[in-house]
């Protein structure tokens, strides 16, 4: 946590240093002036006011007590002033550090290679774009400065005290010392409690958002109850941990309260008393009034800082996790080679390809396969038999273990993987729309794309049919993942954005699985018309779909194990037919 303190500090003062020393400036002329008018207390109730009493001709103690109200009110003023150029600094400061901050975290994440989202959840990463940047705002905002004004008013009151009483400022300071101790103490053990907090809170929003997106599931096989029993687990589990971390803070603001109460207050004014009525140390009561009022005003900036201790462990903590995530190795592309508009013609080749996720668990093995220019290549087999990974690796989301990819005889490894990516369009089978309307979503691969251009795309889909019969037309608004649509809708959407894109090298995944038997007629149509002059891959659970195909792969544990033509290993009666024939029961 310290080096994440010092990375966030650099990275304020880096960017803010003028408002950060600004701030820090007007903390300290806060912290002096409310010393100072406490401190002013001994000259005004000894110098002033207990000689008035005696005076015969009070007009000129009046007077001389005016002017040293005025020089208290002075006093006052400019302690506001300070805090109100303090609070402006303060929010140009914390509001344009945040806004970095997301930036340069939304930056990084749009760089992680792909394997990042196989190990980390969205409630994980969610969790750092809301509560941990939370957290730091408020450490910026209010944990940092009232620390320092915290420390500055303890050091001044110090100093102050030493001038008034020596023994008993020294006593002060001792007492001073020991509650800091024991509340550092208490604050300490909490550390990993706040930490554990922070990612039980991460777990839980993943579960609540995890049952939000699947309520249809959970009602249509009664799982309500069950669901219930594992929030009301990981709820519980985060209360625990919010429990044992905020009790620390109840702690240390009850020990400081009372300590103050009676240490600062009860024992120095007896203390003070009995200085007072022997002379000692030069005490008078104007010293006392003002002894008192410091050394009980002590207790409030170490209050205030054991207080916000709290707020600044968990910000660390979070800080820790932002900073972890900012400096997550970014997707490495080796790549220099650019790719001019109608360059590439389309010949795709694998060479003894081999492939794991996690090294040690093979998931493809020796996979050879040539594409002509135009070719449709049908890739099948059983779940897990590693078709979609086969077209992650044209995509170059990850790296070979070993082999070659080839695209038009240039190994893939020797493009820019941007320029590679944008010579291939992609139909998943997991529909995913954007916020925006449905012509932002079509020219999403393609944002020069004019509307016409978006509207001939739709009907190549076979998608302009529903789209204009919807009240806004190709302008209607889908949110949230166009859950207003149905299904087989998003997904002719997704196949139009394809189209849109208008690489010379197709993906469909699974692209028409989740469609009903007339919205797959139609789609067939348009992707037959789409993948002429297109090298086509094609990975289908309905095989009738891929009859005409010009080669099929049939994957079993991510080795080829049959190859050919539809009718060719219809012929041969192997794996492909036995495939082809459960799919017609």
């Amino acid at each position: 946590m310290k080096k994440a303190l010092v990375r966030l500090l650099k990275y304020i003062t880096s960017r803010y240093r003028f408002f950060f020393w600004v701030t820090m400036l007007c903390v300290v002329l806060s912290a002096l002036t409310s010393v100072g008018a406490y401190s002013y207390l001994s000259a005004l109730v000894d110098q002033y006011i207990t000689p008035l009493i005696t005076m015969t001709d009070k007009t000129a103690g009046f007077l001389a007590l005016s002017q040293a109200l005025i020089l208290l009110v002075v006093l006052f003023v400019a302690g506001v002033l300070a805090q109100f150029i303090q609070a402006r600094a303060v929010a140009r400061m914390t509001n344009g550090t945040m806004f970095a901050l997301r930036r340069d975290l939304f930056d990084r994440m749009e760089h992680f290679p792909t394997g990042y989202f196989d190990t980390h959840t969205r409630g994980e990463i969610m969790s750092v774009y809301t509560n941990d940047t939370e957290a730091i705002r408020l450490m910026i905002s209010q944990g940092i400065p009232n620390i320092v004004s915290a420390l500055i008013t303890i050091v001044a009151i110090v100093i102050a005290l030493l001038v008034l009483n020596i023994p008993l400022a020294l006593l002060s300071m001792l007492m001073v010392g020991l509650i800091v101790l024991v509340s550092m103490k208490i604050i300490g053990a909490a550390g990993n409690s706040y930490s554990a907090q922070q990612e039980q809170l991460g777990g839980l929003n993943e579960y609540v958002e995890e049952i939000f997106s699947g309520q249809k599931v959970v009602k249509v096989f009664r799982r309500e109850k069950k669901c219930m029993e594992e929030f009301r687990e990981k709820n519980e589990e985060l209360r625990k941990s919010a429990y044992a971390a905020t009790k620390y803070t109840g702690i240390v603001s009850a020990v400081n309260m009372q300590a103050g109460n009676i240490v600062f207050y009860f024992l120095f004014a007896v203390l003070c008393s009995i200085f007072v009525i022997n002379g000692w140390g030069g005490m008078t009561i104007g010293k006392t009034i003002a002894f008192l009022s410091l050394s009980k005003t002590m207790n409030v900036p170490v209050i205030l800082a054991s207080g916000q201790i709290y707020s600044c462990v968990t910000a660390l903590a979070g800080a820790k996790r932002i900073f972890a995530m900012i400096d997550e190795k970014p997707e490495e592309d080796e790549g220099k080679r650019t790719i001019a508009p109608g360059e590439i013609r389309g010949r795709v080749e694998l060479k003894s390809v081999n492939f794991s996720y996690v090294p040690g668990t093979q998931v493809l093995t020796d996979i050879n396969l040539l594409a002509n220019p135009g070719e449709k290549i049908a890739i099948v087999g059983s779940t897990g038999s590693g078709k979609t990974t086969i077209t992650n690796l044209l995509n170059r989301f990850y790296d070979l273990d070993s082999g070659e990819i080839l695209l038009d005889q240039i190994p893939v490894s020797s493009f820019r993987k941007e320029d590679l990516r944008r010579q291939i369009g992609i139909v998943l089978q997991d529909t995913h729309l954007f916020t925006g309307t449905i012509l932002d979503n079509i020219r999403y691969g393609n944002p020069l794309l004019s509307d016409e251009d978006c509207v001939k795309a739709a009907e190549t889909a076979r998608a302009s049919d529903f789209i204009t019969r919807l009240p806004n037309g190709y302008h209607t608004l889908l949110t949230r993942d166009a859950e207003n649509l149905a299904e087989g809708q998003r997904q002719l959407l997704n196949i139009a954005r394809a189209v849109a894109a208008d690489a010379p090298i197709l993906i469909l995944d699974e692209a028409t699985s989740s469609v009903d038997p007339r919205t797959e007629k139609l789609i067939q149509e348009g992707m037959d018309n789409l993948m002429k002059g297109r090298t086509s891959f094609v990975i289908a659970h309905r095989l009738s779909t891929i009859k005409n195909s010009d080669n099929i792969l049939v994957l079993d544990h991510g080795r080829i194990i049959e190859s050919g033509s539809h009718n060719a290993l219809m012929e041969k009666k192997g794996a492909y037919y036995n495939l082809y024939q459960r799919g017609q029961e």
